[in-house]
């Protein structure tokens, strides 16, 4: 009984909603077309409702329709035909997709309610061509909730129908306020979305990434704002799917066709390709760089200068004269423009590839001079010194990692932490060249400055600089702590084995090389050790075999120590 009243109710509200149609039905009616789309081969795959939402030729439809299309048209009453351009916006979920169509002359699009949030005691369903009979009716409203944000979210007392989906719903006024969604035949009731939604639906930065967009093989638009734009095109430079990389740039270039990053990304996307044919393309894309390149030019050359050099440094595919002699030149003219210092860090890498290990560490130190000298440049041009390797550049390059420490010191927060890894730096390059007390000196203050140390690694190497400075007991100490940190490392117990032998504590090492020689038998420093080890312990039965063994694996101390004690 109680379902019957309400039913009464609804018929109620229909009929005397329905006493007059809208003013705009007309017009509504004038802008709902059908959608088709179709493969690569010309077959159609879908057909489904749409309309124009504005004269800008936005149109409203299903998402559903169009993954694994070619090509998709707007269709009209007289059957012309109209190209979908590119997709404006799109949400899977909710089953919209916002589309561009080219220029249509005389275009009828619906009136559109966009800022009244009022909720409806029904709304209005036209009829589409010759369904007069069965629509053109008030529906009345069950429930408005909200969706997605503040947008309204109708609930309809109407059975569903397919034939139904991606239809406008007009208020009282006339405005369209929502579009219905997808249904079948045994649904009670229809749902609809606010068209709010729909003509705010827009592709934003993130949404190259966005599985909804990348299912619509259609072309895309950018976010209109530029900023955003750009993110889009930096998501996509190093991604592996080239076709969506070529796409999203080429559509750049379309809606931003002034600014030079989109011909500075074609260009890098031609040189991926490796082919001369592609290099002639990039070669144009950076005349149009710099041509719009306004007041950014040395950004232009620069970016040019790296696209270059990444082909200089390709020996299998070169191009004209992209070498590192033009690749400098690029540089120098854009330091001409603006004479960053990060330009002439680039140079100094340049320098350092070309083994000019003057020129880098000149380059290097105009680096350090400037607002970005760090640390870490004094660190690199203490390497590239290292590298020159001319009388008195050991001394150069400790003195050059000493700047990198106090330019860590002047730093902000843990001034400990920050000069550490120099310190250590400055440890490592001693040893490489055989000051090994000093770098000692060095490895302790590291210790000191770092507090404790649970890297079986940094032990090893103060061993070793240890052991080369005859600072045995400490040595001794180190590689024990190495040894508890990594037990099964058998470097770190051939070593103490070794650091036995040279301090005549054979007793100590006999049993570690034993436990060796059982799992790396045909090695031939644990066979000499083992040899030697037995003969000093008075054992030389025993100790023979092991050194004719190292010396028949190609040991010379091994022959040497053969020829002493037969």
């Amino acid at each position: 009984m109680k379902r019957n009243i309400i039913n009464i109710l609804l018929l109620l509200v229909t009929f005397a909603a329905s006493a007059q149609s809208p003013k705009s039905l007309k017009q509504v009616k004038k802008a709902v077309y059908t959608l088709q789309t179709y493969d690569a081969e010309g077959n159609v795959l879908s057909t489904g409702n749409g309309f124009f939402a504005n004269e800008a030729g936005d149109f409203i439809t299903s998402y559903a329709l169009l993954p694994n299309c070619a090509k998709a048209v707007v269709v009209d009453s007289k059957g012309k035909t109209h190209e979908v351009v590119k997709v404006l916006g799109a949400n899977e979920t909710y089953d919209i997709v916002r589309l561009q169509t080219a220029p249509i002359k005389k275009l009828a699009s619906t009136p559109i309610d966009t800022t009244s949030t009022m909720e409806h005691t029904s709304l209005f369903l036209p009829a589409i061509g010759k369904e007069k009979k069965v629509y053109d009716t008030w529906i009345p409203v069950l429930s408005t909730e909200q969706a997605a944000g503040n947008y309204n979210y109708y609930t309809l007392h109407h059975a569903g129908s397919p034939t139904l989906s991606h239809r406008p719903l007009l208020d009282a006024t006339g405005n369209v306020v929502a579009i219905v969604q997808p249904s079948v035949e045994t649904d009670t009731v229809l749902y609809a979305l606010d068209i709010r939604y729909a003509l705010d639906l827009a592709v934003k930065a993130l949404s190259v990434n966005d599985h909804s967009y990348r299912a619509l093989p259609l072309r895309k638009a950018l976010p209109a704002d530029i900023d955003q734009a750009l993110v889009s095109l930096f998501l996509v430079s190093d991604q592996d799917d080239a076709a969506l990389r070529s796409e999203v740039i080429d559509e750049f270039i379309i809606s931003f066709p002034e600014s030079h990053e989109g011909y500075l990304s074609r260009a890098a996307h031609h040189i991926a390709l490796k082919s001369d044919s592609a290099y002639a393309l990039a070669e144009a894309d950076h005349a149009m760089a710099l041509e719009h390149a306004a007041d950014k030019a040395d950004e232009v050359h620069f970016q040019i200068a790296k696209q270059m050099l990444s082909v200089a440094l390709d020996t299998l595919q070169q191009y004209k004269d992209w070498n590192y002699e033009r690749v400098l030149t690029e540089i120098d003219k854009a330091r001409a423009i603006n004479p960053l210092p990060i330009y002439t860090q680039q140079q100094g890498d340049i320098y350092i590839t070309l083994k000019d290990y003057t020129s880098a560490y000149e380059k290097y130190m105009e680096v350090n001079r400037s607002d970005i000298g760090s640390p870490d440049t004094w660190l690199r041009t203490a390497y590239i010194i290292e590298q020159r390797a001319g009388e008195g550049d050991v001394e150069l390059a400790i003195a050059l990692i000493d700047s990198a420490v106090v330019k860590g010191q002047q730093t902000t927060g843990n001034r400990q932490q920050t000069t550490a890894p120099y310190v250590l730096e400055r440890a490592l390059l001693k040893a490489r060249h055989g000051l090994h007390r000093p770098a000692v000196a060095d490895y302790n203050l590291y210790e000191e400055l770092v507090g404790t140390i649970n890297t079986d690694r940094f032990y090893y190497l103060r061993e070793q600089s240890e052991a080369a400075g005859r600072m045995f007991q400490q040595a001794l100490d180190d590689i024990d702590r190495a040894i508890a940190l990594a037990p099964r490392q058998p470097v770190y117990l051939l070593e103490k084995a070794s650091l036995n032998v040279r301090v005549a504590r054979y007793a100590e090492a006999l049993p570690i090389l034993e436990v060796l020689i059982a799992a790396f038998p045909n090695d031939m420093d644990c066979n000499r050790l083992l040899g030697f080890c037995y003969i000093q312990l008075g054992d030389k039965q025993r100790g023979i075999p092991y050194l004719e063994k190292a010396a028949a694996i190609g040991d010379g101390a091994a022959k040497k120590l053969l020829e002493k004690y037969r």
